[in-house]
Parts: C-alpha cells; structure tokens; sequence
C-alpha cells in the first residue's frame, strides 16, 4: 500500500514485447502507460533489449535485460518455427526469465514499489512477475491478451510439451494476486481451469484511443475494403472471401496492410484479382488508423474459437466504417457488435458471395450498420484505465499474502 496517498502508487510494468520492438501486442500496453498518471499511478516498465523501428513511449522509464542464448531461435524460417515448438518452453524469450528477474531485483533495491503488472503473451513475462511478486511480497496483476496454454494458434509437438506449458501456467498462477483478460471468453476459460481465481477474475477490454491520430492516407478510385495486421493463420478465410470478391464488379478491391504478400497474392492471382488486391507492408499505428479511415469498408478475420477477437477491431468500430467481419458463433467479436453495432458477420465456413454482394451494396447505399458513438464510448482508453486503476488500487488496499491458498476474493473481483 503507499503510505503517502498524495504521492503516486508506483507501478512495475512487466512486458515484451515493448518498442523499439514493432508489434500489435504493445499497443495495450503502450495505451495504459500513456493514462495511467492521471489515475495516480506511475508506471516504470521492465523488458527485454530490443531493436526496431517503434517508437518508445515518452515519460517512462524503461529497463531492459539482456536475451542471452539462443539467439537463432528468434529468427524467422520453418526451422527456427519447428526448433522454438520443441525449445521454447513457454516462448522464444525463456532465456529471458532470469536476467528479467535479477534486473527487477536490482530495480526493488533502488526503490519501492506499490504493484506489479506483466501482460502477455509471451507469457515469459508472467514467469517473471510470479518470482518478482514473491521476492518483493508485492501484489501481482497478470494480464492476458490471448490464451496461454490453450491458444488455438499454438501447435505442441508432444503431450509433454503440452503439460509443460501447463503446469507452467499454473505454477505462475497460483502466485498471482488477480487477472484480466481482454475478454469474457478468456476469462470463463481461467476460472474454469484454475478455480483458485474465482472472484478474483476481471475482464478489461482492449479499447481505442482518442489521442491517437490516423495519418492523411489516400486509396483512389474504387470501393476498397481494407484490412489491417497479420492473418495468424487464418489464409483459408481470407481465401474464402477472395473469392467472394471475384464475383462483384471490377471497381471493388482489396487492401491488406501488415500482411505477408505470399499469404494474399497466389490465390489473388488465381482468381485473377490482378491490381483489385493491393498488399502492403506493416506500417507504424498512425498510418495504420490512416488506411482504417481511408476504406470504403474494413474486413475482419477472425480465429475459431470463442475468444478470438482481433484487438484493432476498436479501431474499426472508431474510424466509423462498416465492417464485414468472418467470426464464429458465440464469439467474443459477435458479443461485441450486439453491443455496439457496426459489424455484418458471417461464419467462417458459410459461402461468401452473397453476404459479401450484399454488404456491399450496403455499404455503397449508406445502410449497412456502424458502430453507435455512444456505446462505443464505453471502450474509449481513457474509462479503461479508469478501471485499471480501480483493480490495482483494491490490490494494493490489501495486505499482501503470500500463502495464495489464504488470499480471499476481493469484494470487486469478477465485476
């Protein structure tokens, strides 16, 4: 707990990826470090030393540990894929884990703490809050972006790979104070495999950020359906919808920002798309919100599972265009357009052709749905950290336990 309420409660941020690091997987973080001083806390962030074109937050202190061995496990290519599959228990940053934990020793012996907050993945830097949290005796928040052990894109090469990771997760789990997750989906899957974190379980949304500003970006003539970030491995859906598009008028395209050209291009080239489907690199999130903003319509592809939900879907429903969302039933995605409108949904495995003709023709006609200003509000950054801050304030108003079988439920835990 601080001991002086009018001084700011200090915050350790553990997180990796984090800029110069480019990657969609900052943004959450980078979001809350930028509010959290006006909700009285002061962050400081622990990471891995990193190169990279991102830039690195202002007003932040940031301390990074070394990534000693193996270094060509980071690196691109099938093999380095196969070899971190059967290595990199739980991530290619394992060999993180203990020079993270020395250099957070270091930083506890410079000065107190009030707090300790680590968002994954990679969930490496959930390992080094749960030891951090025990040799400083400092509540822990574990934040969750994706699954952990249950990912739907993870692939484990053996059952003891899977128990690994596991037990992994369950060992770092038991330590921690509370969690949250971006959505309600991963939540339920928490408690449902760790009945310690009952009552103690937040859901905390990604959200968008009206500090952001979308560059000035230009697409020309045509109606262009824009799609922004990686595929994760959902080619068969993009080459569902290609084909959808072959079938409407010529002056309807395509834009893939921040997606590998050998995932999109042969089967453009195989409908004969042509020049109706452009393929850009990743580019930085201004010029991101800029193509966003640009679109005739925005395209989002989700996974499979329940808990798939993209987190640049905030920034779909903030630029105010119509989306043509590929989503399973029950998604957390679906959830969310009930809830705000904006989205026209088809399931990943129906035909195409006519909801996307249909959309469309929407879309042209000014009818087709977007998102209602004042529901969406309810995800702006601003009230998210609110509510952020409201969790670690409870944690810190609590002695710190460090039995976790002894620690109760907050009475605002699960709300």
């Amino acid at each position: 707990m601080n001991p002086n309420p009018s001084a700011p409660s200090k915050l350790l941020v553990i997180a990796n990826p984090y800029p110069p690091m480019a990657s969609a997987g900052t943004t959450r973080v980078v979001r809350f470090l930028r509010h959290l001083p006006d909700e009285g806390w002061e962050p400081s962030v622990l990471t891995a030393k990193a190169e990279g074109p991102a830039a690195v937050p202002p007003g932040v202190r940031v301390a990074r540990a070394a990534v000693p061995w193996p270094r060509q496990l980071l690196g691109g290519g099938r093999r380095s894929t196969r070899l971190n599959r059967w290595v990199s228990v739980p991530d290619p940053y394992f060999a993180w884990v203990g020079p993270a934990v020395l250099k957070g020793r270091e930083i506890f012996k410079r000065e107190p703490f009030d707090c300790i907050l680590s968002s994954s993945p990679r969930a490496s830097a959930h390992l080094v809050a749960a030891v951090l949290s025990e040799h400083a005796g400092l509540p822990w928040l574990a934040d969750y972006r994706d699954p952990w052990s249950t990912y739907q894109f993870r692939h484990y090469p053996t059952r003891a790979h899977r128990a690994a990771h596991e037990k992994l997760e369950a060992w770092a789990l038991r330590r921690a104070t509370a969690v949250t997750a971006v959505n309600k989906p991963i939540v339920d899957d928490l408690v449902a495999r760790h009945a310690w974190l009952d009552g103690r379980a937040h859901v905390l949304p990604n959200g968008f950020d009206r500090a952001e500003q979308p560059a000035d970006i230009r697409l020309g003539d045509g109606f262009w359906i824009v799609h922004t970030g990686r595929l994760y491995g959902r080619e068969q859906q993009v080459a569902a919808f290609l084909e959808a598009l072959a079938a409407l008028p010529a002056d309807v395209k395509a834009l893939f920002v921040g997606v590998d050209e050998s995932r999109v291009r042969p089967d453009a080239e195989r409908l004969g798309l042509g020049d109706r489907v452009r393929v850009e690199p990743l580019v930085p999130l201004p010029e991101a919100l800029g193509y966003q903003r640009a679109a005739d319509a925005l395209l989002l592809v989700n996974g499979r599972r329940p808990e798939s939900m993209s987190s640049k879907v905030f920034e779909y429903l903030q630029a105010g265009r119509p989306i043509f969302a590929i989503s399973p039933a029950g998604s957390a995605a679906r959830a969310l357009f009930e809830e705000v409108g904006g989205g026209t949904c088809v399931l990943p495995d129906d035909p195409m052709r006519e909801p996307l003709a249909g959309f469309v023709a929407a879309a042209r006609a000014g009818t087709a749905p977007v998102a209602d200003p004042g529901a969406l509000g309810r995800y702006e950054l601003t009230r998210l950290t609110w509510e952020l801050a409201a969790i670690l304030d409870d944690l810190t108003a609590q002695p710190w336990v460090a039995d976790p079988d002894d620690r109760e439920p907050s009475p605002e835990a699960g709300r």
